[in-house]
């Protein structure tokens, strides 16, 4: 895409100033077009050093309305996102439906400037080529507009540009030793950026590489670009969308279903094995806080199937400022203005810390599913996208544990009646719970589903039989347990 770039293009101040007038009004009605729309729309502008990016995003900010717009200036990751995963600060960055995010550099510089450092940079390249693809198509799925700009300049520009502001001195500190490095290495990064552009091109998010040798010609060129992106809206992006959503096949496995009642524990055997199940969790987690290794453990089930009370006991000899519980119910006006994932994503745990969610983005299949509140085309896609983003928080370093607690039809009308007649526990039971309970062949079959397409080799479901409540913490917490001494063997024989 570089190689076809012509850096000849140039235009007079005259027609500049003509051009640009009409286009920063038309840029002003698209935004407020958008904004009742509820269309979200993600600008990125990458390049090489020097090409004028800081220039053309403040002329593009100067036609919007500021008040619809939110900037990101990405420079180097904050201690916060250092320890997450690269794509978690821009999913922080999503904007809401109807605004405007303008990515003043964005995941490509990031990946750029961490994956070439690396001895293996091309499969980290590949990798990274392949997140970034997952996480736009996401995005565009869910009718985010994506306009991508990368503007070119040639060596012989750049080096002129650097000379140039050092020898002024009110921009002399704009260039630093690392830009000249990184121009020295001009000719090895060329191929490198190309592939990126290449790759990540595709029908819902494609580049536009303009020429940027001469300023005022890049800006109105990019001008043109995002009007020309705005104006098409959502209009065909669904449907040709969909072909890419078999980018990535799951090793799917098998649910061992419990069927059978567990043998009723005694009071003092019950207690004595969950205490040392809690004990030896407590000290898998100072382990796992020195490895670095975050963990997200998955709490989903039937109403009153006891995951209140499980995660209780999980954490009960754990380190509070080592975990997050994250209790998830419907989204509020704020967070449905947002990806569905996009509130979950945000809860992820630092490295060496674990997150807790009593229940997940397993809802969009579930209850949003069941209950109506998404499309069948939502939800259908939804469990592709499930599995890519568990995928990528595994491929990062983390472990995900995914626990569905079940109870029989009996047992939960057993405690339905009892949490109605403790004034202690009224307040867990509500008229939803009644009303789900009359659904339960409809959620069976949504669960069955789930299991089928989401339970892969490396995230699998693991089905506990809740009837059971001392049975069934014991069996989570010694499975954590078991979990967490497995990835540590995995993560040893990694790096022996």
């Amino acid at each position: 895409m570089l190689k076809k770039c012509d850096l000849t293009e140039q235009i007079d101040q005259k027609t500049f100033d003509k051009e640009m007038d009409p286009m920063r009004v038309r840029l002003g009605q698209l935004q407020r077009e958008l904004h009742a729309g509820k269309i979200p729309v993600i600008i990125v502008i990458e390049g090489w050093n020097a090409a004028g990016i800081s220039l053309t995003v403040k002329e593009l900010v100067r036609a919007f309305d500021p008040r619809g717009i939110e900037l990101s200036t990405i420079g180097p990751p904050a201690d916060e996102e250092l320890h997450r995963p690269l794509l978690w600060r821009f999913w922080n960055r999503v904007p809401p439906k109807g605004g405007i995010a303008i990515f003043d550099r964005s995941w490509y510089s990031r990946a750029l400037a961490e994956t070439t450092k690396h001895p293996a940079w091309e499969k980290r390249v590949d990798k990274a080529i392949q997140s970034f693809n997952r996480f736009e198509r996401q995005l565009t799925d869910d009718k985010t507009i994506i306009v991508k700009i990368f503007l070119h300049i040639s060596k012989q520009e750049q080096q002129k540009r650097f000379i140039d502001r050092e020898t002024n001195p009110l921009t002399s500190w704009m260039v630093t030793s690392d830009d000249w490095d990184f121009h020295s290495e001009y000719d090895t990064y060329f191929p490198v950026i190309d592939t990126f552009l290449k790759e990540t091109s595709t029908p819902n998010a494609p580049w536009t590489v303009i020429g940027a040798n001469d300023t005022p010609f890049a800006i109105m060129r990019a001008y043109q670009t995002v009007i020309n992106a705005l104006e098409k809206k959502d209009g065909g992006r669904e449907s040709s969308s969909r072909k890419q959503h078999d980018t990535f096949t799951p090793d799917l496995v098998p649910v061992k279903r419990d069927e059978e009642k567990p043998v009723r524990l005694d009071k003092e055997t019950y207690r004595k094995k969950l205490v040392a199940a809690q004990l030896m969790l407590g000290d898998m987690q100072t382990i796992f806080f020195k490895r670095n290794i975050p963990l997200i453990v998955i709490f989903e089930g039937r109403d009153a199937a006891g995951k209140g009370g499980t995660i209780m006991r999980l954490t009960h000899d754990l380190n509070p400022r080592g975990y997050g519980v994250t209790p998830v119910g419907g989204p509020n006006e704020f967070e449905k203005d947002h990806h569905y994932l996009w509130r979950f994503i945000r809860k992820y745990p630092r490295q060496g810390h674990m997150t807790i969610y009593d229940r997940s983005w397993y809802g969009r299949v579930l209850v949003e599913r069941v209950e109506g509140f998404c499309t069948h085309a939502e939800w259908k896609r939804a469990y592709s996208e499930i599995n890519e983003i568990e995928e990528e928080f595994r491929s990062w370093g983390g472990g995900i544990l995914k626990f569905w607690l079940e109870v029989s039809p009996e047992e939960q009308l057993k405690r339905f009646r009892e949490r109605e007649n403790d004034p202690l526990k009224q307040w867990k039971i509500t008229e939803e719970d009644w009303r789900n309970r009359q659904k339960w062949d409809q959620y069976s079959e949504a669960i069955d589903e789930m299991f089928k397409k989401t339970s892969t080799k490396g995230a699998p479901w693991i089905f506990i039989n809740s009837d059971d409540k001392w049975n069934a913490r014991i069996k989570t917490v010694e499975t954590v347990c078991e979990y967490a001494e497995r990835l540590l063997q995995l993560r040893y024989q990694h790096y022996s």
